[in-house]
């Protein structure tokens, strides 16, 4: 029986798609997915602990934001190898995650052969970035971003100024979607905080 030499950590807020990725992960023979985490928080307890040799990382989680995130897991375990695992494609995320010092970025969309491949190259100390995000690195800051009708509302309310309650209330979410939304956002335009956020939206009349 071959002994597994990678140990991986996979932290997304989606416990169906982390079981599933884990059952495809742990059927090749280099790599093993030992633990999986819906929060930030509860993979910052288990670091202190145990780290793996690479860690697989959403970038808009419900507590916290990835390269915010990266750049601590980096700064107090620098051996850990991080790649980004996310549905963001757009060259600005993918700049900042990268300024932020991960090892590898691979959208959702890639086969799982990819993602395979990208843990074994930053194990061995290598960076990764999957064909796509490759071809928008090229392309450059060109690609616009895209909004859903439900990212276009809370981002026209919160240029009014309105506080998550608020558009929660206005647009019959919970409190905790809006805020999900609003870290989305942020990732989406690589802005820091949400006053920056509006401040670029109203400065390009983006809505």
């Amino acid at each position: 029986m071959t002994k597994y030499r990678i140990d991986v950590y996979i932290v997304d807020n989606h416990t169906m798609f982390n079981e599933g990725l884990t059952d495809l992960i742990n059927h090749r023979e280099t790599v093993h997915v030992s633990r999986s985490f819906t929060t930030l928080s509860e993979c910052r307890a288990v670091l202190s602990e145990r780290r793996p040799d690479v860690l697989l990382l959403d970038i808009s989680m419900p507590d916290g934001e990835g390269t915010e995130f990266c750049q601590w897991a980096l700064k107090e375990y620098p051996k850990i190898k991080i790649v980004a695992l996310t549905v963001h494609d757009e060259y600005c995320v993918i700049q900042r995650m990268l300024d932020s010092g991960v090892h590898g970025y691979v959208l959702k969309s890639a086969p799982v052969e990819e993602l395979v491949n990208a843990i074994i190259e930053v194990w061995q100390g290598r960076r990764f970035l999957s064909k796509k995000v490759e071809e928008i690195i090229k392309q450059g800051n060109d690609k616009a971003v895209v909004l859903t009708n439900v990212e276009k509302n809370i981002l026209r309310l919160l240029c009014n100024g309105c506080t998550n309650s608020e558009i929660a209330e206005q647009l019959h979410l919970s409190i905790e979607t809006v805020n999900w939304y609003r870290k989305r956002l942020l990732a989406k335009y690589g802005a820091k905080n949400t006053a920056s956020l509006v401040s670029r939206v109203i400065k390009e009349k983006i809505v």
